[in-house]
């Protein structure tokens, strides 16, 4: 649902939503739902489902430590939403399914390993917006995600070191 102008009336705000819980998690829902679209753009023609996860993890690293208060939001939506949960589940089941196929991914139930890989990427960008700058945060936490899923650990550290799409080598 998208508003227009600067500012909106509470009353006009509880014409949609009946609770604020569920004004928050539309507007945490639309905040990830548009950065997962932007990802999906850039990282289209990457073939491997282990550089696109290791691309997700990265870029919502990268947005954490930009924009701190967006990131404490999306936390807190996610930690009490599971129509959130579900919907950041869907963007990674491709790449899931597309690094297991390719025999980088190893784990015994896909619905477990996407709550892992959302939980993982959600602390550590607590981490960084809480306990301040952490050198190379989003290469660190996307190659530990990597080899949780089963990549052998130089691989994971080679992908998590590519270029984002878009960025300079």
């Amino acid at each position: 649902m998208t508003f227009r102008g600067d500012y909106i009336s509470n009353g006009t705000v509880y014409n949609y939503f009946r609770y604020r819980e569920k004004v928050l998690e539309a507007v945490g829902l639309e905040l990830a739902v548009q950065l997962s679209e932007q990802i999906l753009t850039v990282s289209e023609a990457v073939d491997s489902g282990a550089e696109r996860l290791s691309i997700v993890v990265r870029t919502f690293m990268n947005k954490a430590r930009i924009e701190p208060d967006w990131t404490r939001a999306l936390i807190t939506v996610v930690r009490y939403a599971e129509g959130m949960r579900s919907t950041l589940a869907t963007y990674l089941r491709a790449d899931l399914q597309a690094g297991r196929r390719q025999g980088d991914f190893h784990y015994a139930h896909e619905e477990m390993a996407m709550s892992m890989v959302i939980s993982a990427t959600l602390g550590a960008m607590n981490l960084l917006v809480e306990d301040g700058e952490v050198e190379h945060a989003d290469r660190i936490a996307a190659e530990m995600v990597l080899q949780a899923l089963g990549v052998p650990p130089e691989k994971a550290r080679r992908i998590a070191g590519l270029s984002l799409p878009g960025e300079a080598s």
